[in-house]
């Protein structure tokens, strides 16, 4: 990735974090409708060397286009947890060039925060392959987390 592209994963990863101290809602209420929202779709355009918002302003978005964010609750995941998983949404949407709203389909937020302390360590664009083939894997054979990481490991 290139050093915009970083800026955009980064950009996203604070939004995240920012998003459990600075909204009520809890963090896969909160995943769900940015991800699905118009201003992820925006970010999604990775060609546009001037496609850059603040994490503070996008926290203002979501509570002027989500106004219930303020009043829903629900888990939240803790501030690293989100940031890593903010990040790593962005840098599968610049790697592998799909859609906020595919991507969060493919991997919810729950199943994120769940392989958080096994991928944290990794990569980028290594997390990027690994999510990936966890997200086939289960649309094809349905296993438990363990069971697809264990065999994606033994197959490397």
């Amino acid at each position: 990735m290139n050093e915009h592209e970083q800026m955009m994963c980064e950009l996203q990863g604070e939004f995240f974090e920012l998003s459990v101290e600075r909204l009520k809602c809890g963090s896969a209420i909160f995943a769900m409708r940015f991800m699905h929202s118009e201003t992820a779709k925006d970010l999604d355009n990775i060609d546009d060397p001037y496609n850059f918002v603040s994490p503070n302003n996008l926290i203002s978005v979501m509570k002027r286009v989500f106004p219930k964010l303020g009043s829903q609750v629900g888990q939240k995941y803790p501030p690293h947890v989100m940031k890593w998983i903010g990040y790593i949404y962005r840098a599968w949407n610049i790697i592998k060039r799909e859609r906020s709203a595919r991507i969060y389909e493919l991997i919810k937020i729950e199943k994120m925060a769940a392989l958080y302390d096994t991928f944290h360590t990794f990569d980028p664009s290594y997390c990027v392959e690994r999510l990936e083939e966890i997200a086939n894997e289960q649309r094809q054979n349905p296993k438990s987390d363990y069971e697809i990481f264990k065999e994606i490991m033994l197959s490397k």
